[in-house]
């Protein structure tokens, strides 16, 4: 019954929240590309390619779960050479950085919107041998057909957020029945999180600890991509120079960047500021915050320095991770505005110390861990962040050690991609 209304009621409110929709699509830029695969509309070629069955259907939903689900699809493919790789995600940003990043190795289409009469011709198609979700990409009727064709559902590099965990906690029984009893396992980041997914009402037996997919750097022997750092030099900005970067930075938290930038540059009068924004569509916002301070800058997309060039803004979407390479000093987004905070791991395996706000809910155990070991910077306060970040810059020691000590906090998820594909592929009783 609960399914029925859902999917009755779904229409409506997809049309409600349409005009909102279709301001982002416009906002944010390339959702008109093969839009209609949400519908389940694809070209032959694709369909072609679809109808061949067998799939290991990956579902992610933008850039950093495509990325997870990206290195974990490598790894299946390295134990199991014959298995097919079928990857959806929900946007533009996500679509373009899978079919970039797989070049003919897996298949990328976008995920199909939630609605069971839909599902079932696309299911049809496709006929996937197992089903791999990313982090908390949970859809009712998605999981109801996956259970109706007896296919193994598995949440991989599972994330529970204080906020789901608390909706989830209210609603017990509802999500019992539209998700917890058709998931196959939950592969959990670490043993509070499974902890906490038990007490939402899973078996035990359907949680296993794998760790965190996104912090595996076991077996890692390429060389960090220095291609932003080359990429300034040949632009005048030498690596010498100190570099404050924000990433993922929400709004807000760009001016507050900028108000430290202005005060540090009585001690470090060459310091570059590198700002990144979460939506590159709010770049026109964040010009107006520089030209109001006097701030002579220039674009990722419209490299044009000047000799006064004294910050970048990232105009760009996939290309954080590289740019982590170019900094000093790392400041998290979203943790001094917002709630939940940005992903700290990615800058700390690019060698970098890493400073953040109070609100890092999202990342809350870790991020005790982190601190607990001096692994992390946490700041309680904006009028910390100078002084925090003056006396990184001021001290590389200090710096060094803050990244040496949180490599050692991220020791246990090593193992964590080869682990959760072990799980997936391990044959087991259909249910």
């Amino acid at each position: 019954m609960l399914l029925f209304l859902y999917n009755l009621l779904l229409p409506f409110f997809l049309i409600v929240s349409f005009p909102f929709y279709l301001r982002r699509m416009i906002r944010r830029g390339g959702y008109a590309r093969n839009f209609f695969q949400r519908f389940g509309f694809f070209s032959h070629r694709i369909k072609a390619e679809l109808s061949k069955g067998g799939w290991t259907w990956i579902r992610a939903v933008s850039v950093g779960e495509v990325l997870t689900g990206l290195r974990l699809a490598q790894e299946l493919q390295k134990q199991d050479p014959g298995c097919r790789i079928l990857i959806s995600t929900t946007t533009s940003t996500g679509y373009q950085l899978g079919l970039d990043r797989t070049k003919g190795w897996a298949q990328v289409i976008y995920s199909p919107i939630d609605f069971y009469p839909l599902l079932r011709p696309i299911w049809d198609l496709v006929e996937p041998k197992r089903v791999v979700l990313i982090d908390s990409d949970l859809w009712p009727s998605f999981l109801a057909v996956a259970r109706k064709n007896r296919t193994p559902v598995f949440l991989a590099n599972a994330r529970l957020s204080p906020r789901s965990e608390s909706r989830y906690r209210r609603f017990r029984p509802m999500a019992k029945l539209l998700f917890w009893n058709r998931l196959t396992a939950v592969l959990a980041q670490d043993r509070p999180d499974a902890r906490r997914w038990i007490g939402l009402g899973l078996r035990t037996e359907q949680v296993s600890v794998t760790g965190s997919i996104k912090y595996d750097t076991e077996g890692a022997t390429q060389e960090p991509n220095l291609r932003f750092v080359r990429w300034l030099e040949q632009r005048g900005i030498d690596s010498t120079r100190p570099r404050l970067l924000g990433g993922s930075l929400h709004p807000g938290e760009e001016e507050l960047l900028i108000t430290v930038f202005q005060l540090l540059r009585t001690d470090f009068p060459d310091l570059f500021l590198v700002l990144v924004p979460r939506h590159f569509e709010r770049t026109p916002e964040v010009e107006t915050l520089l030209r109001s301070h006097s701030i002579p800058y220039a674009l990722r997309s419209r490299a044009e320095f000047a000799r006064d060039t004294s910050a970048l803004i990232v105009d760009s979407t996939g290309e954080l991770n590289d740019f982590y390479q170019t900094a000093t000093v790392v400041v998290i987004g979203k943790s001094f505005r917002g709630i939940g905070g940005q992903n700290p791991v990615e800058p700390i395996l690019a060698g970098k110390p890493v400073v953040c706000g109070p609100h890092m809910e999202n990342f809350k155990f870790l991020v005790a861990e982190l601190v607990r070991e001096g692994g992390i910077k946490q700041l309680t306060a904006d009028a910390e962040l100078a002084p925090a970040v003056r006396h990184l810059l001021t001290n590389p020691k200090s710096a060094a050690q803050l990244v040496s000590n949180a490599d050692r906090v991220l020791t246990h998820h090593h193992g964590a991609t080869a682990r959760a594909a072990a799980l997936v592929l391990e044959p087991g009783e259909s249910w």
